[in-house]
C-alpha cells in the first residue's frame, strides 16, 4: 500500500475492498464515488475483462455493505447501465434490488442529466445516469439541503385549491413564499469538453465534472467532515471535498491514478 498523509487528505493505492473491511465503524462522514460501470471493464487500465453484469453486482454489493458500514451519513455512487445487442443490462437496478434484499437502507436515487452527446441510432440518446443512495440509518443522515439551494425562479401567490374530507373543492391556505427553492433529486451538470473541472481530469478513463461531486459534497456532508471516494481515479471527489473545507481519503489499486490525484489535488483549495 503505498499512502500519501497529510492533514486534510490521505492518498491510498490498494483494492478498496479489502482496505475499508480493516476500518472501522462510522469513521466518515460520506462515500461519493463513480466505480468501473458493468460490461465497460475493458477501457480501464491493467483490466481487460469486461465487467459481466451480475458479478458487477455481486461486487458492487459488497462493496456498498462496507461503504455503509464506514460512512455515518450517506453512500452515493455515480452509476449506469449498459445496453448491449439492443438489450438493457439493469445493474444499477439489480444492486439497489440486492441491497434492499440484504438489509441495506436504500434511498431515491437521484439523476445527473448530463447534457451528452447523441450515442443511439436505433434510440433515444441516453442523457441521464443514476446516482445511486444507500445510507447508514432511516433517518438523521446528514443533509443540509440549503448548501445547494437557489432563489426560486417563479414568486409564489394565491391559496391551494384543496379538497374536503366529502370530495368538494375549497380554498386552502396560502402558497408558502421562500427565499430558496428546495433542491430537486435531478442535478444538471454538463459533462465534456471545459466542464470537468480541471484539465487533468481527462486523463482518467471515465471522468466526471466537479461540479457534480460538490453538489453532494457540499448538501450531504458536514463542512470539515471526511468524504470517501474508493475509485479515486483523477480525484475529482477530492477536488470537490477540499475546495469546500471538507476532508478526503481516495483510494485506487493502480498507482497511476494515485499519482494522477495527487497532481490534480495539488491545484485544489486547502
Amino acid at each position: 500500500m503505498n499512502e500519501l498523509a497529510e492533514s486534510n487528505t490521505r492518498l491510498i493505492q490498494a483494492d478498496c475492498l479489502a482496505w475499508m473491511r480493516k476500518e472501522p465503524d462510522n469513521c466518515v462522514a460520506l462515500v461519493f464515488g463513480s466505480p468501473p460501470y458493468a460490461e465497460k471493464g475493458e477501457r480501464y487500465e491493467d483490466h481487460t475483462a469486461r465487467w459481466k453484469t451480475a458479478d458487477w453486482i455481486d461486487w458492487m454489493l459488497d462493496i456498498t455493505a462496507e461503504a455503509v458500514r464506514l460512512s455515518r451519513g450517506y453512500v452515493l455512487w455515480v452509476a449506469n447501465g449498459a445496453v448491449k445487442q439492443g438489450r438493457y443490462l439493469p445493474a444499477c437496478e439489480g444492486l439497489v434490488w440486492k441491497a434492499h434484499d440484504r438489509g441495506i437502507i436504500c434511498e431515491r436515487p437521484c439523476i445527473w442529466h448530463k447534457n451528452a452527446p447523441p450515442n443511439r441510432r436505433d434510440w433515444f440518446g441516453n442523457d441521464w445516469e443514476y446516482v445511486l443512495a444507500f445510507k447508514h440509518q432511516a433517518r438523521g443522515n446528514p443533509f443540509d439541503w440549503e448548501a445547494v439551494a437557489e432563489s426560486p425562479r417563479y414568486t409564489s401567490g394565491g391559496h391551494f385549491r384543496q379538497r374536503d374530507a366529502n370530495g368538494r373543492r375549497r380554498r386552502g391556505s396560502e402558497y408558502p413564499k421562500n427565499s430558496l427553492a428546495r433542491p430537486r433529486d435531478v442535478v444538471r451538470v454538463t459533462v465534456g469538453g471545459g466542464h470537468l473541472g480541471h484539465p487533468l481530469a481527462h486523463e482518467n478513463e471515465a471522468p466526471f465534472p466537479e461540479k457534480l461531486a460538490d453538489y453532494f459534497v457540499r448538501s450531504c456532508c458536514p463542512p470539515e467532515g471526511v468524504v470517501l471516494d474508493p475509485f479515486m481515479g483523477s480525484g475529482t471527489t477530492g477536488a470537490a471535498a477540499l475546495k469546500s473545507g471538507r476532508r478526503f481519503i481516495g483510494i485506487d489499486n493502480r498507482q497511476s491514478q494515485v499519482g494522477l490525484a495527487r497532481r490534480r489535488l495539488a491545484d485544489a483549495v486547502v
